[in-house]
């Protein structure tokens, strides 16, 4: 089966002569015409190859009619290597990571192509290695079997056998499953080492090359797709898959057949806008089949609907002594219709009705059969919003039944799919042809399905590239959400509701109708919880106090004001003036996790009160032009051959939509918050202040005790040892303290120290340098933003409409606005502390582990 997709990779030449051709690694076909490898094996053939101006040999066998293998071969050209080695200088050795290269092959369009795996996998995972080799001194293809080992950072290690000389490039294949978890990289002394398969899907992250991948994994699933109905004398992958260990019916609910046509009717979607719009589907998908919200404690990078589907496989129901039931065939099912749903309705124009109305076919046929009619219910009444049928803004429909309800005369009642393992009838057909249920009637769909709706319509892609950086999790600090309570100002930063639809329907028929069509139930049954209307995603940003110049520091995704995922951190730390660069990866990850929908996730930065003036809401997030990746594009002549400038600056009109040029405080929420009193037990007085200004109306009050129009005088010095905690204390809960000038030295920072000992949940300031005779204007500007905002849930909305207009210095000086705005906005906890609650042992994966 890996043979007719495997290749070597060489200079250009004939590439017959196996015993003269100059060899340089190995590689393995993944769509038609696009062949995987390391970026290594590209780089034997210098710069130019690697830019794409000159061409590579690429040679693969074939089986022909009589069972002989011919060599075939094809000239290749790079359209992605990652990371292409700095113009002027040599490569690095051995070369960073991610070592990937896409090859794009003149001639291979026939080719049989691997399976890619759609997650990690797991340690001790049976391997085979494959590629070319000339360890016995005749060139020819190599195989051996060994597991995986771990990790190490961002390598996969294998053991058992170790890769030689040529297997580079090659693909590591999981034959449990039947897909390739990682490409071949090298070997050190006692173990193998290989680049898992999630980096390839790292690369969609990249702004050029992100392009040629996307296509390239696209024509991958419509590849698969197509030979389930094609007629050859060889088994695809499928169907070798199917009678694979990781298969099994005790292992998952859903057959390898539909999990293809799965993903190529997905193929034909339109791309997620993030990872929050596909981990928030499967986290809702999971909560309606369990009853129960249980957001990950590992980030879930993901950037394909593939991959969300590939989060649910193995799904089991939450059972008080552990294992459970599986459901992810329900789950599955369920996603699917949700991401039909969200592509009718938020990219309309962006998809084929024909492809749209295929796909929805295709999943009613599949809930018609369904074992479990509630589950078959809840996705139709999906897809009528998909269909158009219900309003934007309807319900979207929990499974009736409960884990304990649905069919009570059937003979699984008492679980969502049936027994472990149980498939239903029809599952894996067509729609086209109906799809017989339990009763023996045969349900067709409205429309039948159009006779390509399994084929395969290949792209031709347009590729570049460029490599974004790895992100690690490392354990975080943790802290308490402040932003929970939905603004009365709309924002862009402000909380929003989730995908439309997220009420229960009314309860279901507790009988099946009459043929398996689903008719308006007259009895009522407990129905599953729908996903949490209130439930947000939010990003901590923890900055530590000083250790010998170094602030630790942690990024975290916050779940409902409650939840944790950490996403990367550093408990060395580093200086102040890094914190900006260091940061700007892992909090596009966390955003890129957080945003979802209609919701932009705010970001709450607890800092030391020193670097309380730190201008996270001026951060961007868009990196300086890096020659970490190129690649170049070969299908407008007019640029064919022309070098990736490095110092060019990025081009406007392409990052027009880009958020990351822009400072986050003008798109989304920012507030500071104290790090070290958010480590305390809440006091009395921030408890009853934080109460006064959620109650409002705000007022304004300065931080220094003196009247707005002195300002703070130059020289202004703190006296005594409380010089601000009488007036601060004096003042209204309901107040709100406003300081003309930093808080990080001085007598802002003493003020702002008096501020927090007397309970003040919100501060505003200004954190930039400027002349004392403007402080009356900034005074001014901030009273009207307070009775704008009315009370602190308002506030989030004018902070930002303020930002915005003060980024233009003509906007600003024409409404007569100053300074730099920044803002404490420090509820006091109101949750259990971490590490208190009550545990419990997760779900078996499968049974024994």
């Amino acid at each position: 089966m890996v043979r007719p997709s495997l290749a070597r990779i060489g200079a250009p030449g004939d590439g017959y002569a196996t015993d003269r051709d100059l060899y340089w690694g190995s590689g393995f076909f993944i769509a038609p015409g696009w062949l995987l490898t390391c970026a290594h094996v590209v780089g034997k053939g210098g710069a130019a190859v690697c830019r794409g101006q000159s061409a590579l040999s690429v040679t693969w066998q074939e089986r022909t009619a009589d069972g002989a293998w011919e060599p075939r071969g094809g000239t290749g050209t790079a359209v992605v290597v990652a990371p292409r080695p700095e113009a002027g200088r040599p490569a690095r050795d051995p070369w960073p990571f991610p070592d990937l290269a896409l090859v794009r092959v003149t001639g291979a369009d026939e080719v049989r192509c691997l399976w890619l795996g759609d997650r990690e996998a797991g340690p001790r995972t049976p391997l085979g290695l494959y590629g070319w080799s000339v360890q016995t001194g005749e060139l020819g293809i190599r195989q051996g079997s060994g597991e995986l080992a771990g990790s190490d950072a961002r390598a996969l290690l294998l053991t058992g056998i170790l890769p030689v000389g040529g297997l580079s490039g090659g693909p590591a294949l999981d034959l449990r499953h039947g897909s390739v978890i990682g490409v071949i990289k090298g070997r050190r002394r006692e173990e193998g080492v290989a680049v898992p398969v999630t980096a390839l899907y790292e690369l969609l992250d990249s702004r050029e090359a992100g392009r040629a991948v996307r296509e390239v994994l696209r024509a991958h699933d419509l590849h698969h797709a197509s030979l389930l109905g094609a007629s050859s004398p060889y088994p695809h992958w499928t169907a070798v898959q199917a009678t694979l260990p990781g298969h099994t019916s005790s292992v998952s609910g859903i057959s390898t057949e539909l999990r293809t046509r799965l993903y190529g009717h997905l193929a034909h979607l339109p791309p997620p806008a993030g990872a929050g719009e596909v981990v928030h589907l499967v986290e809702d998908v999971k909560e309606q089949v369990r009853g129960e919200r249980l957001p990950s404690l590992v980030l879930r990078n993901v950037r394909t609907w593939r991959e969300g589907a590939a989060l649910l496989y193995g799904l089991r129901t939450l059972d008080p002594g552990g294992g459970g039931t599986l459901v992810d065939l329900d789950a599955v099912l369920l996603y699917a219709a949700r991401v039909a749903r969200k592509a009718a309705r938020e990219h309309a124009g962006e998809v084929e009705v024909g492809r749209l109305r295929a796909f929805t076919e295709w999943i009613a046929g599949q809930a018609a059969g369904h074992r479990h009619w509630a589950v078959g219910e809840a996705i139709r009444a999906l897809l009528e919003g998909a269909e158009g049928a219900a309003p934007a803004d309807g319900p979207t429909p929990a499974v009736p039944g409960g884990l304990s309800g649905g069919r009570p005369d059937g003979p699984y009642g008492s679980g969502l799919g049936g027994p472990p393992g149980s498939q239903p009838d029809g599952m894996s057909g067509s729609p086209s042809n109906g799809v017989p249920v339990s009763n023996g009637a045969v349900v067709a769909p409205a429309q039948a399905v159009p006779a390509q709706s399994g084929a395969v319509d290949v792209p031709t892609p347009v590729g570049a590239l460029e490599a974004p950086s790895a992100i690690e999790a490392p354990s975080v600090l943790e802290a308490p959400s402040a932003i929970e309570a939905p603004s009365t100002v709309e924002c862009l930063g402000a909380p929003s509701s989730t995908e439309p639809g997220a009420a229960p329907l009314p309860a279901g028929s507790a009988h099946p109708p009459e043929g398996g069509r689903a008719i308006q139930p007259h009895a009522t049954v407990s129905s599953l919880p729908t996903p949490s209307p209130g439930t947000r995603t939010d990003v901590l940003v923890k900055v530590g106090p000083a250790t010998y110049g170094r602030h630790p520091w942690s990024v975290q995704l916050i779940y409902g004001g409650q939840d944790v995922t950490p996403v990367d951190g550093d408990d060395r730390g580093v200086r102040a003036e890094e914190l900006a660069r260091v940061l700007r990866e892992p909090l596009a990850t966390a955003l890129n996790q957080g945003d979802h929908g209609e919701h932009l996730a705010a970001i709450e930065v607890f800092l030391p009160r020193k670097l309380f003036d730190l201008p996270v809401d001026d951060w961007q997030l868009l990196p300086d032009p890096s020659p970490a990746t190129a690649a170049t594009a070969f299908d407008d002549e007019n640029h064919e051959g022309d070098e990736y400038d490095e110092g060019d600056e990025y081009d406007e009109d392409d990052d027009f939509v880009d958020e990351r040029a822009l400072p986050l405080g003008m798109r989304r929420t920012v507030v500071v918050r104290d790090v070290r009193r958010n480590g305390l037990p809440p006091s009395p007085e921030w408890r009853r202040r934080w109460k006064g200004v959620l109650r409002g109306p705000l007022a304004h009050g300065t931080l220094n005790g003196r009247p707005a129009a002195e300002g703070h005088p130059p020289g202004a010095r703190a006296g005594g040892r409380f010089p601000y905690y009488g007036a601060l204390s004096a003042m209204s809960d309901a107040s709100v303290p406003v300081y003309c000038g930093p808080v990080g030295s001085g007598e802002g920072y003493a003020a702002m120290r008096d501020a927090l000992r007397s309970g003040h949940a919100v501060v505003l300031w200004r954190r930039d340098q400027h002349d004392h005779e403007e402080c009356g204007d900034f005074h001014r500007q901030a009273a009207d933003l307070l009775g704008l905002a009315g009370h602190a849930d308002g506030l989030h909305g004018p902070v930002r409409d303020l930002r915005i207009r003060l980024a233009d210095p003509d906007t600003a000086r024409a409404h007569g606005l100053r300074g730099k705005i920044a803002v404490l906005f420090d509820p006091p906890p109101d949750r259990t502390p971490y590490g208190t609650e009550s545990m419990r042992p997760p779900p078996l994966a499968a049974p024994g582990g």
